[in-house]
């Protein structure tokens, strides 16, 4: 299999060229960093929905669509990317994802541990510090063409308050709150060694680990792979590809497998109601809920608050909550509904 040792490259080319490579039925290794910073919107994001477009053309930030699933990512010259393109009837690839997943995640939990960090694999496409379950790696899968894509980056260090900042959220006091979600759950290398490891050191480590996987030739990108990139990244950085609805309603925003944020606002008969719903395995583990609306008694919000603790994230489950709330207050002008809304959505 090929070694493509790209290096630094602009143009987007960190992302389209494994796209073009896998078109062309290449099989190769490719490990990359970007010159640019960039946000990468996954194939079923509502890119709308999910990132703060005007704030990114503020800030001369590109926005492109890939073609592998996953959320919104930030991307700049402090990650390493590795994107392996296998083709499909390749009988290194296994059968079922999440054990291509286990599989190829292994090189690279040893690069991290021989940077000095203990990482380990959470499914289904996470790697996390060990210690703090902080996520480290976002990495994702796809089918292109003929072939299949594993992609991910090393997070050498990483941008948490610009992030926040690119993220759509109704109201800019939440900001805050994205903010630290981020810095509670995300990490990176220099955060837990207080070192910075050089692009090379990562590449050498990369090709190290993964020739263990397979027999990697170092090798050049084919002009055409290039040519076809820089035809791709038109493509995916078109308003056609960019807000093409692939089906995906944003209800939070994925700070980390089983992490997600969801900030809603929601105009009842009764007034404007804002909530803050922070969910960890799939259980409310915070909520705050305000606006401009009457309740008696007043102090009863703190407790339906209270009880949603825990609650599983779904609909039933928080509808009864609603329901018992709702029997023991005076509420004028909102609904069972008009709480399910801003609490769960649609």
């Amino acid at each position: 299999m090929k070694l493509l040792r790209v290096g630094r490259v602009g143009n987007l080319r960190s992302i389209t060229l494994f796209h073009a490579l896998a078109r062309l039925g290449e099989e190769a290794l490719v490990i990359t960093s970007p010159e640019e910073t960039y946000v990468s919107v996954g194939y079923f994001d509502r890119t709308q929905e999910i990132i703060d477009i005007p704030k990114c053309k503020e800030l001369g930030i590109s926005i492109i669509r890939r073609e592998v699933g996953g959320g919104a990512v930030l991307l700049d010259r402090d990650q390493v990317f590795y994107q392996l393109i296998l083709k499909k009837d390749n009988p290194a690839l296994p059968f079922k994802i999440e054990e291509a997943y286990r599989k190829f995640s292994k090189p690279v939990i040893e690069v991290y541990r021989r940077l000095g960090v203990d990482v380990e694999y959470r499914p289904i496409n996470d790697l996390v510090e060990r210690k703090t379950k902080r996520k480290i790696s976002g990495q994702g899968a796809a089918d292109i063409g003929e072939s299949f894509v594993f992609v991910g980056g090393l997070l050498l260090r990483f941008n948490t308050k610009l992030m926040s900042q690119l993220f759509k959220v109704p109201e800019e006091k939440f900001r805050d709150k994205l903010y630290k979600s981020l810095e509670e759950n995300i990490t990176w290398v220099e955060r837990e060694t207080g070192r910075m490891p050089s692009y090379e050191e990562v590449e050498d480590l990369l090709a190290q680990e993964f020739s263990r996987l397979f027999d990697l030739e170092e090798a050049q990108v084919p002009q055409e792979a290039f040519a076809l990139a820089d035809k791709l990244k038109e493509e995916f950085t078109s308003e056609e590809v960019l807000f093409e609805d692939t089906g995906r309603k944003h209800r939070s925003i994925k700070i980390k497998e089983g992490v997600n944020v969801r900030t809603a606002l929601h105009k009842a008969k009764g007034g404007l109601i804002k909530a803050e719903v922070y969910l960890r395995e799939g259980k409310i583990e915070e909520i705050y809920i305000y606006g401009d609306f009457t309740l008696y008694p007043k102090d009863s919000l703190k407790g339906f608050c209270e009880s949603l603790k825990g609650v599983p994230f779904e609909r039933e489950k928080i509808k009864e909550k609603i329901r018992d709330f709702l029997s023991k207050v005076d509420f004028p002008g909102v609904s069972e509904e008009d709480l399910l809304e801003v609490i769960y959505g649609d």
